[in-house]
């Protein structure tokens, strides 16, 4: 990557700058001929506006069009901001995340090093908020290939430097399948990656298991295994799907007391995953800080686009911005409830999170991830 002045971009994620800083600099960076992505210079020119001149605020974002359907098609080289001098010059290979299928053909973006580093080390912070130990083994039961889940898990388990076992997990096969009202072979899918996830339980010391919840209540149906979990398990993070208050209760207080439970909530088109607030009591919903200011969420009223009042349910509507990725104005397939941030740094925490029926004129099918 080409030298270059401290920047509001480039600075930890856990010492956030002013989100007026990180929008101007995000401006000069992704717009300037010199320095932004080839998609962003040609969507420059469909816009009605100057964004190095005219967007100075998070709430000058919604200015954008939401482009995000692009990325189905973009050619992924479009997507690398010429700023960084050529792939040949990244410290490390980049990576090709996808987004899950939900809601059609998968979303594709490309995560340069250092963007990756900045979450990966923040995500790593706020699992130590939760107590997870140093030199445990994980078992990861999330999807691997091009989805961000399973190489996250991998590389977190490398950073607290335990071994990581995973399975052979592919979530759009589960989904073609339950979207064809094919049951049984749905059914017999689940009992081969459960079958999976028994073989490594019963033969290694596994203390962290990272786990889908769909997936999670598939293990609990072998009262066997739930038996081996307590025996074994220490932490069970799990996230992927949404998990009702209730079953989330069964699970921290009847079925697995003694285990630290960790949800996550996490996206491939803002680069991160964030756990539940330390300390959520088991009887309520988890809720969610982003990263803020360089990952933001609003719940709005998507036929306003206000704000819908804290404590309410809206659309969750997401702003990301780093050097790697600009992607704002991006109307989730999910609502939620909407919260302050923890920390009362721009945006909101989100609760309750539940996909839409329909999104973009598709039925939205969770399947296993």
């Amino acid at each position: 990557m080409t030298s270059r002045d401290a920047s509001a971009l480039d600075v930890p994620w856990d010492s956030p700058p002013e989100a007026q800083d990180l929008v101007r600099e995000a401006m000069a960076w992704h717009f300037d001929p010199k320095t932004g992505s080839p998609f962003w210079q040609e969507q420059s020119r469909k816009l009605q506006f100057d964004p190095r001149k005219d967007v100075r605020t998070v709430e000058d974002l919604t200015l954008f069009p939401n482009v995000v359907d692009e990325l189905r098609d973009a050619r992924i080289e479009d997507l690398v901001p010429r700023g960084y001098g050529g792939l040949d010059r990244l410290s490390a290979p980049p990576v090709v995340g996808e987004s899950g299928g939900t809601t059609g053909a998968p979303k594709r973006v490309f995560v340069l090093p250092d963007v990756r580093e900045q979450s990966w080390a923040w995500y790593y912070n706020r699992l130590l908020e939760h107590g997870i130990a140093a030199g445990d083994n994980w078992l990861g039961v999330m999807p691997a290939g091009p989805h961000m889940a399973g190489i996250l898990a991998q590389d977190t388990a490398q950073r607290f430097g335990g071994i990581f076992f995973t399975v052979d997990f592919d979530p759009r096969w589960a989904k073609l399948v339950i979207g064809r009202g094919a049951v049984d072979e749905a059914n017999a899918y689940i009992t081969h990656l459960v079958n999976q996830i028994e073989w490594i339980l019963r033969s290694q010391d596994i203390r962290v298991m990272v786990i889908t919840p769909p997936l999670l209540e598939a293990v609990c149906r072998r009262d066997h295994l739930v038996d081996l979990i307590n025996e074994k398990v220490n932490t069970v993070i799990y996230g992927g799907t949404s998990m009702d208050e209730d079953t989330r209760h069964l699970f921290r207080t009847e079925l697995f007391p003694q285990i630290n439970f960790v949800s996550i909530f996490g996206s491939t088109m803002i680069f991160c995953a964030m756990p539940e607030r330390p300390d959520s009591p088991a009887d309520e919903s988890p809720v969610f800080d982003p990263p803020s200011p360089f990952s933001m969420f609003s719940v709005i009223d998507p036929g306003t686009g206000k704000n819908v009042p804290y404590g309410e349910r809206g659309q969750v509507l997401t702003h990301h911005l780093t050097r790697n990725l600009f992607l704002p104005n991006n109307l989730d397939r999910d609502t939620g409830i909407r919260h302050p941030h923890r920390l009362g740094l721009p945006g909101d925490a989100v609760s309750e999170f539940k996909p839409v029926r329909e999104f973009g004129a598709a039925p939205v099918i969770e399947g296993v991830y």
